[in-house]
């Protein structure tokens, strides 16, 4: 699949390890507002009063069941309320809910944005030279957005193929006054261009984040490309499974039932350690990739 519900079914894959949670579907569409849902096969599940259920990446909190008509408080815990479909996949009492997989997708790809892990997608914009006119605003962009300047570029009048020559002195300023400067950023080129004619800015920008409905919202939005799309459900795996051992610690309630030999001293501590060594080798490994596509050019002056 090459939507983002295949990463959120990646990381429950990895989190549940075979271990199959109850699903039932619904029997009609509801709106994000129905506080009762038809439910197929409700009156002989698991669903009863104080049960969370989840529909795609909603949670719901069940307050009573009668029959096939299961009564809930919407958007549970957070998640969003959103319509539904019929025999869209009911999930009952989720281990590990949709809407914390895509918030823990959206948290790593924000890790895989950062400078130290070497991740970012290639973006342009453009301006009109002006002869008489040394600062720009990077118009409709924010500081976020623009992680650095790659490249600037602009186009030369004559009419030779593939003449695009380069402006190699310039420096961005931050934090401008957004009355001269819409975007709170100054682009001020020490190097001269051609009056009337397009700069194009090439610069370096976060991965963009999984948005809207994750059936339709398509992986390559999100600025990684295909070789790196394993990543993002490992990071989240990694960061989901964190609070497993937690649960064992708990005083005022016993955990899941597990015998010794089961689950040894140091299991959880392993798969996490496994897990966080291969993501690491994956991440270098990408990063590199991208080293490679877009060399840093040191000799280009930036802030």
């Amino acid at each position: 699949m090459t939507t983002a519900q295949a990463w959120i079914d990646e990381t429950r894959d990895m989190l549940l390890s075979g271990y199959v949670e109850e699903l039932l579907q619904l029997g009609d569409s509801t709106d994000s507002a129905s506080t009762s849902l038809n439910v197929t096969g409700a009156a002989s599940s698991g669903i009863t009063a104080g049960v969370v259920i989840e529909v795609n990446t909603e949670a719901m909190y069940v307050t009573s069941v009668n029959g096939t008509d299961v009564n809930v408080i919407r958007g549970y815990s957070g998640s969003t309320a959103a319509a539904h479909v019929a025999a869209d996949i009911v999930r009952v009492s989720p281990k590990f809910p949709a809407y914390r997989i895509l918030e823990a997708l959206n948290n790593d790809l924000r890790d895989l944005s950062s400078p130290d892990n070497g991740l970012f997608q290639i973006k342009t914009t453009s301006f009109t030279y002006n002869a008489s006119q040394e600062g720009y605003d990077l118009a409709g962009l924010t500081s976020e957005e623009v992680q650095s300047i790659y490249s600037i570029t602009y186009a030369d009048p004559i009419p030779v193929e593939a003449s695009e020559p380069e402006i190699r002195s310039w420096k961005l300023k931050r934090n401008r006054d957004t009355a001269s400067f819409s975007s709170g950023m100054a682009l001020v080129l020490y190097g001269p261009g051609w009056p009337g004619k397009k700069v194009t800015v090439s610069y370096k920008s976060p991965l963009t984040l999984v948005s809207g409905t994750v059936s339709s919202f398509n992986k390559s939005a999100t600025g990684l490309p295909a070789t790196a799309y394993d990543l993002p459900p490992l990071g989240a795996a990694l960061a989901l499974m964190t609070t497993a051992p937690i649960r064992r610690e708990f005083l005022d309630a016993q955990g899941s039932h597990r015998r010794a030999e089961e689950v040894p001293p140091g299991a959880i501590s392993a798969s996490m350690r496994d897990l966080r060594m291969r993501r690491e080798m994956r991440v270098a490994a990408e990063a590199a990739r991208i080293a490679a596509m877009y060399p840093q050019n040191w000799q280009r002056n930036s802030a």
